[in-house]
């Protein structure tokens, strides 16, 4: 017999009396409201939340009754449970039943702008649109993705015996606003943090406590029970079936990730059982993992579905139905890879002889997604475990002695705010805001309580630029005050723009050109340090993690990096994407910078472990003065995209530029102001009559000249664009190989402030 899951349940004592407000005073009326708030639902698979979800959690039984009528051939009736429901009743703020009905069709359609603030949802909308659709043209072609595709199903009699829009209404509709109520009752925290009380609020419509227990109500739905059946009709449920043929359950038949996510849950109601919820920066922190670590967990599952649908001939049906879950959520991943899995899944029927090319691609997503091929296991004994990342895995080519693979990946949340920008998003651009705060992508620490993520907010503070940058001081005294690029960063992200891409191109260049070149100055300085302190502490963890963060995990494995610039984020794909521009790319087709720093890497390496300090404090200069060059290309670059361009123009570039410049900046000022005050007049806006590149593009690039040669790279590695010489200014003077430490290169540059002078004026 089916258990249906049991709840306190008051409502069936007043649906047939008078409105309360017909007999009850004002504190009466709000007792009632209390006493409803405090009503529970408790599930079989033990898990009791803090306020009733019965109604909710029983559109698993309109599932369910979907199942029974499509199976029976009565599309009829299946089609009129779907549109007009069937048990999931809807109740006012005062408990009484009313004569509406929770529908999967409604819950289908329920996507559009209202939803701006789940990443989950806009990642859907990415992944579903063509590269050509604006953000309103992705929600106005595909809110409804859900609801278009099931209502197709429901017409298909062929479908109809294995019940496949049922099926579908788990696997896209609730599957999708169980995620959306992640996200509610994020926002919802967010809010009573800035001061709104819940408590007050009888219309219950911002309650973060309601929202993380609707949640938990469309993941294990009324009539889940325990094991041996397992039997259920929403996400729980499919999360027991996809763990069968992997063989990743616990020793009670319990699925790890159902397991997992209720003790996720459990933690979200500790949070929500104290006193002063939400009101805490830990509060709103502790949620935003817990969110993604439980989405990473649900998306586990739809992955183990979809493998095991395009493996078994019997659910080749279910195939696209799997793909439509969880492939459009890979437009956070690498955008190659999804690219290839949509035109594989998505664009056309799928095909069996397809299998052993879309395996690998999915394999070398379950890293972004937040799982392991461990966690996914093998699936029977018909597909082996993919192998996990180890300690010395590539980057483009590089092979890291210390496990920085964690490290890389904050690439992808700079990948996923880029995504976000793209689409309108709510109060002080919240979401993209928390990626940058609290990060996602880069774990440092996986235990389940003391889980720590790196985040770009924490590089951009980090105390080991403050501490071991060489730069450091210089960066201040240009900038006027300490991480002066977090400081632009979350102001404007506080500035409500709307789909203004001067804001998203001010944010994104800022963290790529800002935060990651000061944080990669640290971490060079760092390895430095440590080697000539020989402390405990590796220098080659330090040094392998400036790697790491230079290359991005974006890149792939391949020497040279991904052969598609739209992967990277990081430095190198910035040179590689120069080289083409600039004709310095290598006879492997990627940039000569990256070659000669691949050179470095492997070199520091050798000496770190020959303990050669005095070697390898002589390649921390020349590395870190090569970094420099793409982004002295990126000026140049924009000097030629910017001339002409009147101040007031909306053009992306003006910023990117402006950006790129002020990132070299406080360098070019330290070895030479006169050149520092050229790159100013052409780059950086001001007030007072500002023209674009007044003096042209190739006086920029004239004006690094010198300071190029000096740091031992010249102008040769700069190249040439669009007429614009690097090396117009060529000297005859013998070049400067760098070889000494960044102190040293430092008061060789100071001597020749006069000869610097003299060549720009």
């Amino acid at each position: 017999m089916m258990i249906i899951a049991k709840a306190t349940n008051i409502h069936t004592h007043t649906k047939r009396l008078p409105h309360p407000s017909h007999y009850l005073t004002v504190p009466a009326l709000a007792f009632l409201y209390t006493i409803i708030k405090m009503a529970t639902t408790s599930f079989e698979v033990g898990v009791t939340t803090l306020t009733n979800v019965t109604a909710l959690s029983n559109i698993a039984l309109d599932v369910r009754d979907m199942a029974v009528n499509l199976k029976a051939g009565n599309l009829l009736a299946a089609q009129r449970v779907y549109t007009q429901g069937a048990n999931s009743v809807i109740y006012d703020i005062f408990g009484r039943e009313t004569l509406d009905k929770l529908t999967l069709k409604s819950m289908g359609q329920a996507g559009g702008d209202e939803w701006i603030d789940n990443p989950s949802f806009t990642f859907q909308m990415l992944g579903l649109s063509s590269v050509q659709d604006s953000a309103e043209e992705a929600i106005t072609k595909h809110a409804n993705y859900a609801d278009y595709y099931i209502s197709t199903l429901l017409n298909d009699q062929l479908t109809a015996g294995n019940a496949a829009a049922a099926q579908a209404s788990t696997i896209l509709t609730v599957h999708m606003n169980a995620m959306h109520k992640l996200w509610d009752g994020f926002i919802d925290c967010t809010l009573v943090q800035k001061g709104y009380n819940p408590e007050e609020d009888q219309t219950g419509k911002i309650n973060p406590k309601r929202k993380y227990d609707e949640f938990i109500a469309l993941y294990v739905g009324a009539g889940q029970t325990l094991g041996p059946s397992w039997e259920g009709f929403l996400l729980y449920a499919l999360a027991q079936a996809a763990s069968k043929p992997f063989d990743t359950v616990d020793e009670n038949g319990e699925a790890l990730v159902n397991k997992d996510i209720r003790g996720l849950y459990e933690w979200v109601q500790r949070i929500m059982s104290e006193e002063d919820y939400c009101t805490r920066d830990e509060s709103i922190s502790e949620l935003w993992t817990i969110n993604n670590r439980i989405i990473a967990k649900m998306n586990l599952s739809m992955m183990q579905m979809l493998i095991n649908a395009m493996h078994d001939e019997n659910q080749f049906y279910l195939v696209p139905i799997y793909a439509r879950a969880i492939i459009p959520q890979l437009s956070q991943c690498r955008t190659s890879i999804q690219r290839k899995l949509k035109s594989y899944l998505l664009d056309k029927e799928y095909e069996r002889e397809d299998f052993s090319r879309i395996l690998p691609l999915l394999q070398q997503t379950y890293d972004c997604l937040g799982f392991t091929c461990e966690q996914i296991g093998a699936y029977s004994d018909k597909v082996a475990e993919c192998g996990d990342y180890t300690e010395n895995h590539p980057l483009a080519g590089f092979v890291p002695k210390a496990d920085v693979q964690t490290i890389s990946k904050v690439d992808l949340d700079m990948h996923a705010i880029r995504q976000l920008l793209k689409f309108p998003t709510g109060d002080d651009n919240i979401i993209p805001q928390m990626y940058y705060k609290h990060g996602r992508a880069a774990v440092i620490n996986e235990d389940k309580y003391g889980y720590d993520v790196l985040s770009l907010q924490e590089m951009a503070r980090s105390s080991i630029v403050e501490k071991w940058s060489p730069y450091y001081s210089d960066f201040v005294s240009y900038h006027g005050k300490e991480f002066y690029a977090d400081s632009v960063i979350m102001n404007e992200f506080k500035r409500n723009a709307g789909t203004d891409t001067q804001q998203d191109a001010l944010l994104l260049s800022w963290m790529q050109f800002g935060v990651v070149t000061e944080y990669l100055m640290g971490l060079l300085g760092s390895s430095d340090q440590m080697c000539e302190n020989a402390n405990n502490d590796d220098p080659t963890k330090y040094w392998d993690a400036f790697a790491a963060t230079y290359i991005g995990s974006l890149e792939g494995i391949d020497l040279g990096g991904s052969d598609q610039t739209i992967d990277g984020f990081m430095l190198w794909n910035v040179a590689n994407r120069r080289a083409v521009s600039f004709d310095t790319q290598n006879d492997d087709y990627y940039a000569e910078i990256n070659d000669e720093m691949l050179e470095l890497l492997f070199a520091g390496q050798a000496q770190l472990l020959r303990k050669d300090c005095l070697n390898f404090e002589k390649t921390v200069s020349r590395t870190l003065h090569l970094m420099v060059v793409p982004l002295v290309q990126s000026v140049i670059w924009y000097a030629i995209k910017n001339e002409g361009l009147d101040a007031s123009s909306n053009d992306d570039g003006l910023v990117i530029g402006e950006v790129a410049a002020k990132s070299v900046l406080p360098i070019v000022k330290k070895f030479d102001p006169n050149a520092a005050r050229i790159i100013e007049r052409n780059m950086v806006s001001s007030e007072v009559n500002f023209v674009p590149v007044v003096d042209g593009p190739q006086a920029v690039a004239n004006a690094f000249y010198l300071v190029l040669d000096e740091i031992g790279w010249g102008c040769d590695y700069v190249g040439h664009a669009d007429g614009v010489e690097a090396c117009q200014l060529e000297s005859t003077k013998p070049r400067s190989n760098n070889g000494g430490s960044i102190k040293q290169g430092a008061v060789i540059i100071l001597a020749l402030l006069g000869v610097l002078s003299a060549w720009l004026y």
